[in-house]
């Protein structure tokens, strides 16, 4: 017969009553204090000791995948992945230690101490940090350049970053000069040619401004002299030298573009005077010739004689007319059978340019009457 009728670990199952209990109805776990593995249990008064089973234990560990951008967290059932955008999501710039970027502007950069001028102990950087730049205007900062004739500039290189380069005040190359007719006043080298006619003067500029031609506009001057020579046997004459620049591509324009040089050849008829009306002007013009185009110059030459001018008030001509001086007779004082004459002195100066010629800026309006000749400075008295 079971007498299990209660719960009761102090109560007597049978009888149904209670009585005295040996031992305290308390439950306890207490480490020993000489066996780190064992347990002493204690219940109702009575202590057993009790060996700790070995479980299996996981640790938990933190790793990053510099692969798949992630911060890895093991836990000892889960696994966490948080990636990289989410953590960059968390953070902002000036969130770090050592930035002080906070409101920053359109165009700032990022720099490491740009104050370098704040120096502390021993001229280290003081409170140095990650911040904004802006680039400040030049204000009244003007370059100089160094001992050698450079400026110093930030370029970006092959790679595209920022580094410092010297750049020549005057560049190497950056003007070309030829002569393509000599100045000796007297030497027949260059010839002469008798009476009126028209030349074209090639300036090649292609083998003479190898280094710019093809790549930049030119901007070319050409400075040019005019020789006249009148010999006993020449009538006395006015003359007209007429220049004209023209680039590849565009006509011979005039009204615009020429360089006129004109005066007279004459002699007195008194034997005293200078025997030969001979003449020397020189002349200069600039003009642009557009990027890969050629240029050439077109030359006119005419005499006017009293005979010419009344009553038709043309131009005089001789058979002789653009033919030739021969050489031994341009190289000797008077032996020119008509007057005679050569543009000769010619040197062009090429040098790269980008712009372009303006036929038609604003100018004042044509006076009918100018200004009473009132000097600024008082004549000599």
């Amino acid at each position: 017969m079971s007498c299990n009728n209660c719960n009761n670990p102090c109560e007597d199952p049978c009888n149904k009553g209670c009585r005295g209990a040996k031992y305290g109805c308390d439950f306890q776990i207490q480490a020993n204090a000489f066996d780190e593995s064992v347990w002493n249990v204690t219940i109702c008064g009575a202590t057993t000791r009790v060996r700790i089973p070995k479980l299996n234990e996981t640790d938990t560990k933190l790793s990053t995948s510099y692969g798949n951008k992630s911060l890895i967290y093991n836990a000892e059932k889960h696994t966490d992945i948080i990636t990289g955008d989410q953590l960059g999501g968390l953070i902002n710039l000036e969130d770090i230690r050592n930035v002080d970027v906070a409101n920053a502007d359109n165009c700032d950069l990022f720099v490491y101490n740009p104050s370098c001028s704040e120096c502390g102990d021993g001229c280290t950087p003081k409170t140095a940090r990650w911040t904004k730049y802006h680039i400040p205007d030049a204000g009244d900062c003007e370059m100089e350049p160094d001992e050698e004739g450079f400026y110093h500039v930030l370029v970006k290189n092959d790679c595209g970053c920022i580094e410092e380069c010297k750049f020549p005040v005057v560049p190497n190359g950056s003007i070309a000069i030829s002569y393509i007719r000599d100045s000796v006043p007297d030497d027949p080298d260059y010839p002469w040619y008798y009476g009126a006619y028209n030349d074209t003067i090639n300036l090649h500029l292609r083998e003479n401004a190898p280094e710019y031609f093809g790549k930049f506009d030119l901007e070319v001057t050409v400075n040019y002299g005019i020789q006249v020579v009148h010999s006993t046997a020449s009538p006395n004459t006015n003359f007209r030298s007429l220049l004209v620049p023209v680039a590849e591509g565009s006509t011979v324009n005039p009204s615009m573009f020429s360089s006129t040089l004109q005066a007279q050849s004459t002699t007195s008829l008194d034997s005293p005077s200078i025997p030969w009306g001979t003449v020397c002007l020189r002349g200069s013009l600039v003009f642009y010739v557009p990027k890969g185009k050629e240029a050439y110059l077109h030359h006119e030459f005419r005499l006017r004689t009293k005979e010419s001018i009344y009553p038709s008030g043309g131009y005089a001509t001789n058979p002789l007319d653009g033919q030739k001086v021969p050489d031994d007779v341009a190289g000797h004082v008077d032996r020119m059978l008509y007057t005679g004459s050569r543009l000769n002195a010619l040197q062009i100066v090429v040098k790269p340019a980008n712009g372009s010629s303006n036929t038609s800026p604003v100018v004042d309006p044509i006076r009918g009457q100018l200004d009473p000749a009132v000097d600024v400075y008082p004549p000599l008295s």
